[in-house]
């Protein structure tokens, strides 16, 4: 048994815990599940039957982890060295649906780190070192590299994927089967490899604070950076030079900041279609 469960807690006794582990108040763990070395599971959460939380790896309160995932494993990089194990960081009301895997950092650097309200549906996958926002869903087989970093409120449709050392801004969507290997910008639509199908005008009108105004604003914007023919770097210059609401200097931010990059996060901004 653990050296810290509270009483409150429901463990089966098929489960293993492993005794460095620390188990919150009001926790289910069901048959088969397992908890391993130095991990800490919040109140309130439940592992279902034959999941796994597997070392160094931190959940928040009220995680519901489905059967088959496997949270805290090993990261699939050549470079992990089993000495330094890395660590794996978990919100609050997060859901893991059946098979999906997330894996510790390399090094004991930034860990990976997902934030709360985040929804992996099945066979999703998030790799070493990747940071991702709160209320982010992963639709079935979406898989995420190592060294992503993924914005709030964005949504990945089923089997799309995103490229090691890609930042993905906030509010962005992807279609189904969508691929990205260059940065995408706040609040636009992926499609396609590297294809910047518009703005999420859905997505922002369900944000709250964004009024018409602010979504006029960003189509604006977007239109200057890629619908007048300008080269992308003079048109953010030109851009950076004005005043602007707050979401569309969002997007004007991110821009200047991910065109700063050094190899190899330097990895370009994906554009429109022609």
């Amino acid at each position: 048994m653990p050296n810290a469960t509270a009483n409150s807690s429901s463990i089966h006794a098929s489960a293993t815990i492993d005794p460095s582990a620390t188990i919150g108040e009001g926790v289910v763990i069901e048959a088969d599940a397992y908890v391993g070395p130095d991990c800490t599971i919040g109140d309130g959460c439940r592992l279902r039957m034959r999941s796994m939380v597997m070392h160094n790896t931190t959940l928040g309160e009220s995680c519901d982890v489905h059967p088959y995932a496997v949270l805290g494993g090993e990261p699939q990089d050549f470079k992990y060295d089993p000495a330094v194990p890395g660590s794996l960081v978990i919100g609050d009301r997060c859901v893991f649906r059946e098979g999906v895997t997330i894996h510790r950092s390399v090094g004991d650097g930034q860990s990976t780190t997902v934030g709360s309200d985040c929804y992996f549906m099945a066979y999703s996958h998030a790799g070493h070192n990747t940071i991702v926002g709160n209320n982010v869903t992963l639709v079935n087989g979406v898989l995420l590299a190592g060294h992503v970093r993924v914005g709030d409120r964005c949504f990945f449709g089923g089997n799309s994927g995103v490229h090691q050392f890609c930042d993905i801004g906030e509010g962005v969507m992807f279609q189904g089967v969508a691929i990205a290997t260059m940065h995408a910008l706040p609040f636009t639509i992926v499609s396609g490899v590297n294809v910047c199908a518009g703005i999420n005008v859905v997505g922002l009108r369900r944000t709250e604070g964004v009024g018409r105004a602010d979504i006029a604003q960003v189509r604006n914007m977007h239109r200057t950076l890629f619908r007048e023919g300008r080269m992308l770097g003079s048109a953010i210059d030109t851009l950076t030079e004005q005043r602007w609401g707050p979401w569309s200097q969002r997007m004007l931010d991110f821009a200047n900041h991910v065109r700063a990059y050094e190899p190899p996060r330097a990895r370009g901004i994906m554009s429109p279609r022609d």
